[in-house]
């Protein structure tokens, strides 16, 4: 048993609302009804400088999070296996393209499991930069929150002019 290797496992995380579970289909050549499971790229998602945000790929396994919650699911990936994204190329006015056999026509990029981890890391710490904490303290933040909700019930302009143009 020393000579099998030990396969690297690369599990990529997704929020649930990019990734779609246990889709119906019926196997062609058997006839028998089977599900597979799609995994949408979040848009901004940077790999080669390329933004593959919308790119789509099937995997294997999707299980609900471990570490992240209830909201988010784990995708294991063989580390040594390339993923094929794909998404379908569209005409100018937004329709898919069609081949001569009448299938849409997909734009196939294959990369590497950690490449998709590392930008998706990279994404969301740009995210995350971009929608920063507020330099307010709580109670600053709780003080004008509490004076906002104030000039709504008394009928008044939320946010003065003046306060707007500190943000």
């Amino acid at each position: 048993m020393a000579d099998i290797e030990q396969k690297k496992t690369v599990y990529l995380s997704f929020h649930e609302n990019f990734v779609r579970e246990g889709i119906p289909y019926t196997d062609k050549t058997t006839g028998e009804q089977r599900t597979f499971n799609q995994v949408r790229i979040p848009s901004g998602t940077i790999i080669d400088g390329q933004d593959m945000g919308g790119y789509e790929f099937s995997p294997l396994y999707v299980n609900e999070s471990k570490y992240k919650g209830a909201a988010w699911r784990d995708v294991p990936m063989l580390a040594d296996r390339e993923v094929w994204l794909q998404k379908s190329i569209l005409d100018p006015e937004g329709n898919p393209v069609l081949d001569e056999a009448g299938r849409r026509q997909k734009d196939t990029v294959k990369v590497m499991p950690q490449q998709i981890k590392d930008a998706l890391a990279e994404s969301r710490r740009a995210w995350a930069e971009e929608h920063g904490r507020d330099e307010r303290g709580l109670d600053q933040r709780a003080e004008h929150a509490r004076g906002a909700s104030g000039a709504m019930e008394q009928g008044r302009e939320a946010i003065p002019a003046a306060s707007r143009e500190q943000r």
